[in-house]
């Protein structure tokens, strides 16, 4: 009859380099909520503005309206269902609205030159996509990531 004793393995890593794993189950990010309502909010807006052109609008009926408008709505559409799914954790709405975020953010900067504005909107349109490329990198963060699992 063999009795063993167990036996202690120990690191071979230094104990500053052991870092524990936590996970926070049930967690949610003030991130994701903050974005999933974001998104809500301008799809509904996009929706809005649709109708508005649709019926007050004579650009509604010229041929930049034919192409643009079933297009805002297409994507208006696809950024309330991305918030919705990011507010019930589908990994599916992540990378939606990953995929929204990063459409968006270099299409901003181009918009004042398209429309002959000012310099200033440029700089500001160019501030607000390095939020959306920022937004973007930490919602594909780690920490994130977890929470959709």
């Amino acid at each position: 009859m063999l009795t063993q004793t167990p036996r202690i393995i120990r690191s071979v890593h230094p104990p500053e380099l052991a870092m524990p794993q936590v996970f926070n189950v049930g967690y949610r990010s003030p991130l994701v909520n903050g974005l999933a309502w974001l998104l809500m909010i301008l799809g509904l807006l996009g929706l809005g503005l649709c109708g508005y052109l649709l019926g007050f609008s004579a650009a509604g009926r010229s041929l930049a309206g034919l192409i643009g408008l079933p297009t805002l709505t297409v994507i208006s559409g696809l950024a309330i269902a991305a918030g919705q799914a990011l507010l019930r954790r589908y990994e599916w709405g992540r990378r939606l609205s990953l995929g929204l975020l990063l459409a968006c953010a270099p299409s901003l900067p181009a918009l004042p030159w398209l429309t002959g504005s000012h310099l200033m909107l440029a700089v500001v349109y160019l501030g607000l996509s390095a939020s959306l490329l920022w937004a973007a990198a930490r919602l594909n963060s780690r920490g994130v990531r977890q929470e959709f699992a």
